[in-house]
């Protein structure tokens, strides 16, 4: 009778126990017995080390579902695709993405969901695909850990460069530059005294600027009607002017016929007036020459036939 009561308890422990190991998984889980699963894709170009089927699918933190399945995409590039399933109570649209998140020191992997403040459009299911595909960003510890080693190799590119730059060759450079500083620096601090003059210098100088300034208006202010009376006399002589140049044009336009005759005929004379100009300036160079030898014949001609008696 005691043995088999003692079954019975023990019967009864390992019942329990599998009943609260059920009912901790579904807790974990976070999915009922009777919640529809909704399964999804995710296309990740990276390195997916540490996770692996049955790894957890967290959203904003709480487990919604599982990795289900995990296999290699040849496209363009090689991807690893994801298939997992979550609660179909999910709330995922269109501003819903998809991040790989280490789970405390372990290296174990989850896939973190999230989304976008705002409304969104459905999550629709591409061609060639059975099922909708959750867009992936690098986020977090992930995306430094992804940018690593661009930014080792700038790091090492610095150190190499800094290598060069304090190699032999360009150390006496250095220290003639440090030399030169300390030189500008002893100057600067022996000039001070000018140099904290300065600021006030300049300070007097632009209020002798200003002053100019404020005179010059001035000047241009008391210049300013008689400029405005010389750009109204300018302006009139302007339009005299161009009334002139009509009017002239309308005269040669008017003796258009008169100008030709005289083209053609009193400048084809013009040579026989220069003959006759020069020789009658040859006559008159004689007759300056007779009077100056005699002035008097000017007034008296002696006759032909006069006879000179001598004293």
């Amino acid at each position: 009778m005691f043995k088999g009561d003692k079954n019975f308890v023990v019967g009864l422990f390992v019942s329990i126990a599998i009943a609260a190991f059920i009912a901790f998984v579904i807790w974990l889980t976070g999915r009922s017995g009777d919640e529809e699963m909704q399964r999804y894709s995710l296309m990740f170009g990276r390195d997916v080390s540490g996770l692996s089927v049955g790894g957890p699918v967290k959203f904003m933190g709480m487990n919604i579902g599982s990795v289900v399945q995990m296999n290699l995409e040849r496209n363009e590039d090689i991807q690893v695709k994801v298939d997992i399933e979550i609660l179909e109570s999910t709330p995922v649209d269109g501003g819903t993405y998809a991040s790989l998140a280490l789970q405390g020191i372990t290296g174990v992997a989850v896939v973190n969901l999230a989304s976008e403040p705002g409304s969104h459009p459905p999550l629709e299911i591409p061609p060639g695909r059975d099922h909708p595909v959750i867009p992936v960003r690098v986020t977090g510890f992930s995306a430094l850990l992804s940018s690593a080693p661009a930014i080792m190799n700038k790091l090492d590119n610095l150190l190499a460069q800094a290598g060069k730059m304090l190699g032999e060759d360009n150390q006496e450079t250095i220290a003639n530059t440090l030399s030169n500083l300390e030189t500008v620096t002893g100057s600067l601090a022996e000039n001070r005294d000018a140099i904290a003059a300065i600021p006030a210098d300049l300070s007097s100088t632009l209020r002798d600027i200003q002053a100019t300034v404020r005179q010059l208006q001035d000047v241009i202010s008391q210049l300013q009607p008689g400029l405005n009376s010389t750009i109204e006399n300018v302006n009139r002589s302007s339009e005299n002017l161009v009334s002139l140049t009509g009017q002239i044009d309308s005269l040669l336009r008017d003796h258009q016929y008169s100008l030709d005759q005289f083209m053609e005929r009193g400048l084809g004379e013009a040579p026989a007036l220069m003959a006759e100009t020069r020789e009658a300036m040859r006559d008159l160079e004689k007759l300056m020459a007779e009077l100056k030898d005699d002035p008097s014949q000017l007034i008296h001609r002696p006759a032909a036939n006069e006879i000179e008696i001598e004293p």
